[in-house]
């Protein structure tokens, strides 16, 4: 069973490269996250180095090298690795040097593909030897259509992830997962998947940096899924897809090593747990299961994050059917405490 685990030194100091998400985690569409420039630059002074890895197909590297830097975090293309440059790779590894490969996505993708030695096609009609797939904000009906009639005769069809959310501006959007479903439901195939959790874009990231690494994400089944599936250990943020709840349910396949607010819970120590059969201690916090429940109490209400840390590592002591039930009140009191969207 994966627990959290605590730091008596900032993270900053533990590890050497961190391999950073973007969407919820640096930016959420165009906006910057809060406190994520300020956090990476002071991170940046403690000599460790950032790599940013996205599961987003709809920026080139140099976009989203741009887009961050307009934060006042500098960066350049060759610290981005996207999964559409996975994706590419993978598909240049399914046919042979310069086929026609359908494109579902925007420039970005066919920029990727190009790059392998592949000629981009939009239509079926010109006999691709593979489709690849990839988020951009403007895939419609057409571009899903024309992808599973291809699909369907039975071509590799490759994708860059199947993250089935994507935090935007406005809110949470459907991501390239939700939109390879319409295909996959249209056809009953299934894709190749390039990018997180699936391992190819992680070692692409290793390769490119210096160890120890540390993922850091704000997806359980991406971000989290993958680092473990990797071996690498994990930092999970609450500034994107991932809710206290469904950390607290969450099997061990899907738990970090590291749990904070935002970026700046690099720059910290994380309290230890002290964990006895059914209480843990978390700095102020203490959480216990008493006749069913999980009850939530602390000293100082300041740290949330030690609550919710205390919260999810009880939470994972009890049985799969009694989790549900059981975290309810410690949520509604930790919510009250913070006022904290994060918990619903």
């Amino acid at each position: 069973m994966r627990v959290l685990r605590g730091s008596a030194t900032p993270l900053v100091e533990r590890y050497r490269t961190a391999l950073l998400d973007l969407d919820g985690v640096v930016y959420r569409g165009s906006v910057a996250v809060e406190h994520a420039a300020g956090a990476l630059t002071e991170a940046r002074r403690h000599a460790l180095r950032t790599l940013f890895v996205t599961n987003n197909a709809s920026r080139t590297p140099a976009e989203v090298a741009t887009l961050i830097s307009g934060f006042g975090l500098p960066v350049e293309p060759d610290e981005v690795v996207t999964s559409a440059q996975a994706a590419a790779t993978l598909a240049a590894g399914q046919v042979p040097p310069g086929s026609p490969v359908l494109i579902v996505g925007g420039p970005s993708l066919e920029i990727a593909v190009t790059e392998v030695g592949l000629h981009p096609v939009r239509s079926a009609t010109d006999n691709p030897a593979a489709v690849v797939q990839g988020f951009a904000p403007d895939v419609d009906w057409r571009q899903l259509a024309e992808a599973s009639y291809a699909v369907a005769t039975g071509i590799p069809w490759i994708v860059s992830n199947m993250d089935l959310a994507v935090p935007r501006e406005g809110g949470i959007a459907p991501g390239n997962g939700a939109l390879a479903t319409a295909v996959r439901l249209a056809t009953g195939k299934d894709p190749l998947v390039a990018g997180k959790p699936q391992q190819a874009i992680f070692a692409e990231s290793i390769r490119r940096s210096e160890g120890p690494h540390l993922v850091v994400g704000d997806g359980l089944i991406t971000d989290i899924e993958g680092a473990n599936a990797s071996g690498l250990d994990s930092l999970l943020v609450l500034t994107g897809v991932t809710t206290v709840r469904a950390l607290a349910t969450a099997p061990p396949q899907h738990r970090p090593t590291y749990l904070a607010a935002d970026l700046r819970g690099l720059l910290h120590p994380h309290a230890e747990l002290i964990t006895t059969d059914t209480t843990v201690h978390c700095g102020t916090w203490t959480a216990r299961v008493d006749h069913g429940e999980l009850h939530l109490t602390t000293t100082d209400p300041a740290n949330l994050v030690d609550g919710a840390r205390a919260l999810c590592a009880t939470a994972w002591l009890t049985t799969d059917s009694e989790v549900d039930c059981a975290i309810e009140p410690a949520l509604t009191h930790w919510t009250k405490l913070g006022e904290n969207p994060k918990a619903a």
